[in-house]
């Protein structure tokens, strides 16, 4: 939606809406075009799925891959982080180092292996395609999700890795609502194991051993995990965060954890566990910043507030009348009060 604001004020002191300088709106267009270029291609999908036995993964979409379809911004009139892109001839990529069997960004976090890995090189290769460009994807790793949600919100980096749940959250808020995100890379189907004489075979038999027993640590690879099945597990179960997959089971296996959440691929041996569906498939995607517009006063006028759009703010002084052109995405407000 394109909505243009003329301060006409004849004292010059009329505010407008000034357009974030680090928007994602251009980049995540250009994102979800090389996304659903790389989904229409015929069998792309299973095979990546094949290549790297990721059996919990799934073609769940909330975008029809058809390229014509979708929209790739100018390059010559590119603005925000996708501008900062082209700038640099990077693209900075969030994410955690983990590991476990279909992916490993730990061995060589600058260039990780799996099925994540290869998925986000074929966006690039076709954002690349298309803009003539040699963008280099450029890894940068935070400790955990809820940094790496900090760093996306605040447009340290451009984006973040095209693996994250929607159904996690940030800021106190749930990541759908407080962030921008893609179209949905995949949707993967998680289960928890246990060892496997370890005599529980259903989700309500494990929520009736953490309610009742004295082990009641429950292993996850990261926050989002947790989080994406937390409400089906009783309300008692302590989470562990363990970023190694191999890891993970290993604690399983040897009773310090009475269970483990998988949702990257199998269990390292399946001999020695017992699955347990959880009915639940999550979509994944990028993330990206949620724009936010600003207030500015026109020339030599000042403000007396903060610079964010509806918080009051008004200015003094003199000054000409301005006219500026916006383009709304995700802003809190369509105006200056």
């Amino acid at each position: 939606l394109l909505v243009t604001f003329v301060s006409a004020d004849s004292h010059g002191t009329s505010q407008y809406l000034v357009h974030d300088p680090k928007s994602a709106e251009e980049l995540s267009e250009a994102i979800d075009a090389a996304i659903m270029t790389v989904l229409s291609k015929p069998k792309w999908f299973s095979n990546l799925k094949n290549t790297h036995q990721y059996v919990q993964a799934h073609l769940v979409t909330t975008c029809s891959p058809s390229p014509s379809k979708w929209q790739w911004p100018d390059k010559a009139g590119a603005t925000g982080l996708l501008k900062r892109v082209f700038d640099s001839n990077e693209l900075k990529v969030a994410g955690v180092q983990w590991a476990s069997q279909i992916a490993d960004y730990v061995t060589n976090g600058q260039n990780p292996t799996g099925y994540w890995a290869d998925y986000l090189q074929a966006i690039v290769a076709e954002f690349n395609a298309h803009y003539g460009t040699s963008v280099q994807i450029r890894r940068i790793y935070y400790p955990n999700s809820v940094e790496v949600g900090d760093r996306v919100a605040d447009g340290t980096v451009d984006m973040s890795e095209p693996y994250y749940y929607l159904g996690g959250f940030h800021g106190g808020k749930p990541r759908i609502e407080s962030l921008h995100f893609s179209c949905v890379t995949a949707g993967t189907a998680g289960i928890f194991i246990v060892k496997s004489d370890a005599r529980i075979a259903t989700l309500d038999a494990l929520n009736s051993a953490i309610a009742s027993g004295s082990n009641k640590k429950i292993g996850f690879i990261g926050q989002g995990n947790y989080d994406s099945v937390k409400d089906i597990l009783d309300d008692t179960a302590v989470a562990v965060f363990e970023t190694d997959g191999v890891v993970l089971a290993n604690q399983v296996a040897d009773g310090t954890l009475l269970a483990g959440y998988v949702s990257e691929g199998a269990p390292p041996d399946p001999t020695r566990f017992m699955e347990i569906s959880t009915g639940i498939i999550s979509p994944r995607a990028a993330l990206f910043k949620k724009d936010f517009d600003t207030c500015a006063c026109p020339d030599n006028a000042n403000t007396n507030a903060g610079a964010v759009a509806n918080t009051g703010a008004t200015c003094s002084g003199t000054g000409s009348s301005s006219r500026v052109v916006i383009n709304m995405f995700n802003s809190q407000s369509g105006s200056c009060n």
